[in-house]
């Protein structure tokens, strides 16, 4: 992978804010060449009867995750929309802290390509994807 993270741990940690202001419980806990991890704290995570977490709460986790990334691996991005993605839920969740790895396979002048890997707090991987975002408008940076 030759793409890297054009903002810092901070830089991007602000945009999280700015742009996702309600989302209280999701953080930034790295900015590296190799990608961004987010965390998820349990109490912003849907709990389905049976006691799992709910697909559609995993996958809100990864989708906001990657909206954030965008915009640290392509500059401001705020106008960023999720075009499509493939994503695919690997094991049931216990109610727990969610750790989403994102990084970039492509990104352009219109739009990214992005990994997001979910794993549970002993590290299993229990979710996958690839989302496609698309900038319309302009840049801020």
């Amino acid at each position: 992978m030759t793409e890297k993270p054009l903002l810092t741990l901070e830089e991007t940690r602000q945009l999280l804010v700015e742009y996702l202001p309600d989302e209280a419980g999701l953080d930034v806990a790295e900015v590296t060449s190799g990608g961004l991890v987010f965390t998820a704290a349990p109490e912003r995570l849907w709990v389905r009867p049976g006691g799992t977490v709910s697909g559609p709460a995993i996958f809100t986790v990864a989708d906001l995750s990657a909206f954030v990334a965008v915009s640290a691996y392509a500059g401001k991005v705020p106008s960023a929309v999720l075009t499509s993605s493939s994503f695919s839920f690997l094991e049931a969740v216990e109610p727990g802290p969610l750790r989403v790895r994102v990084a970039a396979a492509r990104v352009g002048r219109r739009s990214a390509v992005l990994t997001a890997h979910v794993e549970d707090e002993q590290g299993l991987l229990v979710a996958m994807g690839t989302l496609h975002f698309s900038y319309p408008g302009k840049r801020l940076s």
